[in-house]
């Protein structure tokens, strides 16, 4: 796409209420009046580094206002694809405050300037925007009552020792059953909780009954809980989780915490993490590992106590021998570096074989249960 920067000296028109709105611009230099022509008002006076025009662009509408230069100015093209492209992948909620605002925007100028055979991005999906958008904060509203209200639950899929094949811990999973809607899906509602402060809420939630199931469970058997990069960045966290532990008389390595690996952008803010976590007793796990364009170097750099290796991995390992090729490597590398491993996705005995003569540490997967209530697992009988 070919970029175009624009000159004008002071008093030349740059364009006029009711032409084409073909593009918009960014003032590089200078100053721009921006006034209605019919009676000469001044609307705005914009200086360096500032938009405009970009009305008549999302909607294709007529230019509502004229726009002059005030001075010399120099202006960079902004294309119509430019700002629509970013519209159309941008986030359901900022499409519909983006296409609210324009409708009350449009609403307030005098009806013939508006152009009623518009044919561009946000009339096409005005309605469908709108609805996205509108629908997801309805859905994070739900969550937060449905958290306080308890609609949000707990369950628990068991993490098997490899060799043996006794239970030795669990992983703590959130589940919603919206009384409408019906099973929600964990990666639908915790994005949605994870772009606010709903993903604090429910992960204290999911920490406080994991620590109380642990009272209840044989004291060999551990709970792994997935950590969000908000609760990473709350400096108590870690605080406030080993004061629940201490006053259950939990000990702390019984309680793992699990992070992907791609929550782990800056090297040395994850390693005081670490650290911290290893000075207190959590031990850190590398969820999906292998996922990730480094995971390589994050073996080299940081020094997790458990590898939870991803599902895709093990349900590939017989279709394509690169896979098992791979797993091979992981194994031996983890062996090596004194971490344990865990892999998860673990569907068939086939799979559970070939784990068990790599030397894995823990399987997870539909082969030793699917995800269990509070009262399911404390009918289990431990070894």
């Amino acid at each position: 796409m070919s970029y175009h920067i624009k000159q004008y000296q002071p008093g030349e028109i740059i364009f006029h209420g009711g032409d084409r709105s073909d593009c918009a611009y960014i003032i590089e230099q200078g100053q721009v009046e921006i006034y209605v022509e019919s009676s000469e008002s001044i609307i705005d006076i914009l200086n360096e580094g500032e938009l405009f025009g970009e009305m008549g662009v999302l909607d294709q509408s007529p230019r509502s206002t004229s726009a002059r230069a005030l001075t010399a100015v120099t202006l960079l093209e902004v294309r119509t694809q430019q700002i629509t492209n970013r519209l159309a992948e941008s986030d359901p909620i900022v499409k519909a405050l983006v296409g609210v605002l324009l409708k009350r925007f449009r609403s307030m100028l005098p009806s013939g300037q508006i152009n009623a055979g518009n044919n561009n991005l946000l009339e096409q999906v005005a309605s469908v925007i709108e609805q996205a958008g509108i629908s997801k904060f309805k859905l994070e509203s739900e969550l937060r009552i449905a958290i306080n209200g308890g609609q949000v639950q707990t369950v628990f899929q068991p993490i098997n020792d490899i060799q043996s094949n006794h239970i030795t811990g669990f992983e703590a999973l959130s589940r919603w059953q919206h009384p409408e809607r019906g099973f929600i899906s964990p990666v639908e509602f915790i994005a949605l909780a994870e772009e606010t402060d709903l993903i604090i809420e429910v992960g204290d939630l999911v920490f406080t009954r994991a620590i109380e199931m642990l009272t209840q469970l044989p004291d060999h058997v551990f709970i792994n809980i997935n950590v969000s990069s908000r609760q990473l960045d709350d400096d108590q966290f870690l605080n406030r989780v080993l004061s629940r532990v201490q006053d259950h008389h939990i000990s702390p390595e019984r309680l793992k915490l699990e992070i992907t690996e791609t929550m782990v952008v800056d090297f040395e803010l994850a390693k005081k993490w670490l650290d911290k976590c290893r000075n207190i007793g959590f031990p850190v796990c590398a969820d999906d590992f292998g996922t990730g364009h480094s995971g390589m170097e994050q073996l080299v750099e940081l020094n997790f106590d458990v590898l939870k290796v991803d599902q895709v991995f093990i349900r590939n390992m017989f279709k394509n021998q690169r896979y098992q090729t791979i797993l091979k490597a992981i194994a031996h590398i983890g062996h090596s570096l004194g971490t344990k491993l865990v892999a998860e996705g673990v569907e068939d005995a086939s799979q559970h074989d070939m784990l068990k003569q790599l030397n894995f540490d823990f399987g997870q997967g539909y082969f030793f249960g699917k995800p269990m209530s509070k009262e399911e697992v404390l009918q289990l009988k431990f070894n």
